[in-house]
This record gives structure tokens, sequence and C-alpha cells, in this order.
């Protein structure tokens, strides 16, 4: 099974980065994993938090590979723990010959047309994230999961 992570790029946070990077090589272990990054948008000062997220969920939408399961991560999606979000990955890999694809958004969420693409919308937690500290949990929680998964001692 193959594990795909879609986003818009962003460079703000340098140190997060180099943890969502160490996270991202652990899975390779495991599983192939890509990232696919959309160009971000800058707005103008004149355009609204909206128009931004319909810009950005329009270019989600666009690279969204025909194939696989999608997956929206989204503060209102549904909520499980990591014993479950492992067991539920682990029936995808059954189920999914053409893998998984994780879809986030950036600093302003996804509109609901992405939402509606999905086939499962998840939420990390009910709190809201900083996009970059979202794809940390979410590299996190697939690392977390690979180990659940093969009987490795790390989830405590």
């Amino acid at each position: 099974m193959k594990l795909s992570l879609l986003w818009p790029r962003s460079t703000a946070d340098a140190g997060l980065a180099a943890v969502a990077e160490r996270y991202f090589s652990r899975i390779r272990h495991f599983f192939p994993i890509e990232i696919i990054e959309v160009a971000p948008r800058r707005g103008r000062q004149t355009e609204s938090d909206v128009a931004i997220m319909r810009a950005h969920s329009a270019l989600l939408l666009r690279a969204i590979p025909e194939q696989g399961h999608v997956v929206a991560l989204d503060e209102r999606g549904r909520s499980i723990d990591s014993l479950k979000f492992a067991k539920w990955l682990e029936r995808l890999m059954i189920d999914q010959p053409h893998g998984v694809i994780f879809v986030m958004g950036g600093d302003v969420g996804l509109d609901q047309s992405v939402r509606q693409r999905a086939d499962d919308v998840l939420s990390l937690s009910a709190m809201t994230l900083p996009h970059q500290l979202a794809r940390v949990v979410l590299l996190e929680q697939i690392y977390r999961a690979c180990t659940l998964i093969r009987n490795i001692p790390y989830h405590k």
C-alpha cells in the first residue's frame, strides 16, 4: 500500500519541517510514502480567508489521484484514538490496493468541496493546530500505527 500526503507547500517553520522529515523517513521503512505539495496561494490583502481557502482547495482537488482512499483532515472530522487509527490503517492496507491519500489544508483550512470528495474525514484534534504542527502530528500517528501493526515497541 502506498501513502500519499497532499497539502499546500509551506516553509514557515524549519524546526517543524525537520521533525516532519524525521517521521517521514521512519515511515518509509514500512510503506512507500510520498508528499505532494501544491503551490501555496498568497492572498492579497483584499482577498478573504474564504477566497484563499477555496483557491487552495481547488488546487488540492486537482492533485488528488483518481484512485485510492481519500482522507481529509479537518477539525470537524471523526476523532479516533491511536489504537483505532492503527487498526483502521491496517484494514485499509488490505482493502485499498491503490493506497491512501491524506489531504490537509493550509492555514485557512479546507473547503467543503474537499470534505465531500473524501472517503473519510478525520480530526487530529478538536483544537485548532497550526498546519505545520498538524503535519507532524499526522506523520507521528502514521509512524505509531506502523509500529503497532508490526508489533514494534514504541506505543506506550
